[in-house]
């Protein structure tokens, strides 16, 4: 999928056909109370409004069908590296909500589970292939793994981030990129297939793995771990240490919102179209909503889990209730106790700028040199 631009007339015609058929659901339910006040002859007037109302938003998909196709015989247009930071974010996020189902479809606007270079295109984990994209390799491997929506980008800045910060020193961060909206343990599995093969593919000896995984990226690396070593792969006997940022390891109070949401819905029968489209958000934002249920910890591996709070006083109760607008303090830290490791709770800090903190580059760095 790095060599061609992804099939954006496919996600418009998606678009418009799940919001389309949502709306067409909620006109009836409205409408059709209304009926009973034409006595003897509301059941011919319901068929024939339901007949019409069911043309008119048909033939709305068959055109969003029709045109997505046509967009999708235009040429690629500019070079794949450009491509790619100009739409990187939007198939990711899109990924984000319909990538389990992009997936079933073997779309390819669905994302694979795949390490990138610093342009985003794909490396394959071969010998080849990883000594021109990593000539400088050593034997330390940092894996970074984005949360939902983003790409690897998150760890890449302008003016310097985390993958220049690990790249400085005696590390080599290796960026990788996978569908969000599949389930945590699809994406786990397919992490630790592919961080075996680029053990095997290493320039260099493989002397030490960590993960580093921000938010879901979090849940990724360890469910990785733990099917790596159910499948007795090689690759998790070097792993050291991993560090989670922002993870919601107990789940995030928005999914269980958005849940608790969708089922108040479902109660209303006008209402409950929206509480059915809501109902279809991928499985990887589903699995957001109680964490992954993982061993506690492995032999061998140091945690390291980073938190944040909007709040200045990192003890203040509203930063306890509120966390960083995503995920709380408690789940981000693993407040039931089952990982034994570092934790640090850092204030004045939102769920989707922690990244941006330099000093959680420079405690992440200090936590790997330790050995």
């Amino acid at each position: 999928m790095g060599d061609h631009a992804p099939p954006w007339g496919e996600l418009f015609a998606l678009s418009v056909d799940r919001v389309s058929e949502t709306v067409e659901e909620m006109h009836l339910a409205i409408v059709d109370p209304w009926f009973r006040f034409a006595g003897p002859v509301q059941r011919q007037l319901r068929g024939v409004s339901a007949g019409a109302t069911s043309a008119v938003y048909r033939s709305v998909r068959g055109v969003a069908g029709l045109v997505g196709a046509l967009v999708d015989t235009i040429p690629d247009g500019p070079p794949a590296g450009e491509r790619s930071v100009r739409s990187g974010g939007v198939q990711a996020f899109a990924n984000a909500v319909w990538g389990d189902e992009f997936d079933r479809r073997a779309s390819s606007m669905a994302i694979g589970v795949d390490v990138r270079d610093a342009s985003g295109e794909i490396v394959p984990p071969d010998a080849g292939s990883l000594a021109r994209a990593f000539p400088e390799a050593s034997g330390r491997v940092v894996v970074l793994l984005h949360g939902l929506g983003q790409t690897e980008r998150c760890f890449t800045r302008s003016d310097g981030g985390m993958a220049d910060a690990l790249a400085s020193s005696s590390f080599t961060p290796v960026l990788v990129r996978y569908n969000s909206g599949r389930a945590v343990a699809e994406n786990g599995g397919e992490l630790s297939t592919l961080v075996e093969q680029l053990c095997a593919g290493w320039p260099v000896p493989v002397a030490e793995i960590d993960l580093v995984g921000y938010s879901m990226g979090g849940l990724v690396a360890r469910t990785a771990i733990d099917i790596g070593r159910s499948s007795s792969e090689r690759w998790t006997q070097s792993v050291r240490h991993v560090v989670t940022i922002a993870t919601p390891h107990a789940g995030s109070p928005i999914e269980k919102g958005v849940e608790a949401l969708s089922r108040a819905l479902m109660v209303a029968p006008q209402s409950r179209p929206l509480g059915r489209f809501i109902a279809k958000r991928s499985a990887g934002i589903r699995d957001l909503r109680t964490g992954v249920a993982l061993p506690s910890a492995v032999d061998g591996v140091k945690y390291h889990l980073i938190a944040a709070v909007v709040t200045s006083n990192t003890s203040h109760p509203v930063g306890s209730l509120v966390g960083d607008l995503v995920v709380r303090p408690g789940s981000a830290t693993d407040g039931k106790g089952t990982m034994a490791g570092d934790r640090v709770l850092i204030g004045r800090r939102r769920h989707d700028d922690i990244l941006d903190d330099p000093s959680v580059s420079s405690r992440i760095l200090a936590w790997l040199d330790a050995d």
